[in-house]
């Protein structure tokens, strides 16, 4: 008797990656059936298409189910298997790439492929703002003000990032916000408040270095009210690990977080735009996720 293929079911967005999402399908398909994998895939074509995907792959009974694609669409695929014993999978294809970095899968097309059958499966703290889940990171301000313009922009990529940054940071005011964070009360203008699983925001932008996905806290990084000459130092120290040891930064390993009041429309959930409702509770989601790394 033959031993039964390691089914792989693929979600693929084909505009991630500079619209080169679909361009990853010869060589991971490919990949995985020279491996004696059965392999079958679709692509999004609506917002929360890839969840939907993703539910109906566990009911067919697919022993992986694979994200092809950036940040948005790895939280998409998480939403249908969080809470569920098949694993997700990664083909990093964004421009940030939190999740797949945190987790050390390659960003590399044939090595984030070959983790999909040689890799083993994490379980994952998943949080959660009010009711949207998220993996790697949420929060309000400055960050929250940038994802709302990066998801109206004609173009995407790190450098458009760049570009929204400096130029949002010029006139940009903190916000008044009230916040108990497990009871401890917060009531100063911020710059940001990040609620973290992970310790990045993605391209290798620590906000919360000391996060971690299976403690079972909510790493909550408070950056307060600073000189707009600070902004060099706030961004040097994003690539270097050292947002904790600013003076105008407080860090927190927290369970409950209550965002009581913010003056903002707007916040962010694994880098895409969400809207935001207060008074808003941040915990851990009682599921969690297996995820399939190095």
């Amino acid at each position: 008797m033959s031993q039964q293929k390691n089914k792989i079911f693929l979600i693929i967005n084909k505009y991630a990656g500079h619209q080169n999402g679909a361009d990853s399908l010869d060589v991971v398909v490919s990949y995985l059936k020279k491996n004696d994998c059965a392999v079958q895939y679709s692509f999004t074509n609506h917002p929360g298409h890839a969840t939907e995907l993703a539910s109906n792959a566990i009911a067919d009974g697919y022993d992986l189910v694979v994200a092809v694609g950036g940040d948005g669409t790895v939280n998409e695929v998480a939403q249908g298997l969080i809470g569920t014993e098949t694993p997700m999978g990664i083909i990093p294809m964004g421009s940030g790439n939190g999740l797949a970095r945190e987790l050390g899968i390659s960003m590399n097309l044939l090595k984030s492929t070959r983790t999909l059958i040689k890799g083993k499966n994490l379980k994952l703290d998943v949080c959660k703002l009010n009711d949207q889940r998220f993996l790697c990171t949420s929060g309000i301000g400055f960050d929250a003000l940038v994802a709302h313009k990066m998801s109206k922009a004609a173009s995407r990529g790190f450098l458009k990032y760049v570009q929204l940054v400096v130029q949002e940071s010029i006139f940009y005011k903190p916000l008044d916000v009230r916040i108990k964070i497990d009871g401890v009360l917060i009531e100063k203008p911020v710059f940001l408040i990040t609620f973290a699983n992970a310790s990045q925001f993605g391209n290798n932008a620590f906000i919360a270095p000391a996060a971690s996905m299976t403690d079972g806290f909510i790493d909550v990084v408070v950056v307060h009210k600073f000189a707009k000459i600070w902004m060099p130092v706030f961004a040097v120290a994003l690539f270097t690990k050292l947002i904790p040891k600013l003076t105008f930064v407080e860090c927190f390993k927290a369970k409950q977080i209550d965002l009581e009041l913010a003056d903002t429309p707007y916040y962010h959930f694994d880098g895409e735009p969400g809207k935001l409702k207060t008074p808003a509770q941040i915990n851990l989601d009682e599921d969690k996720i297996w995820v399939r790394c190095g």
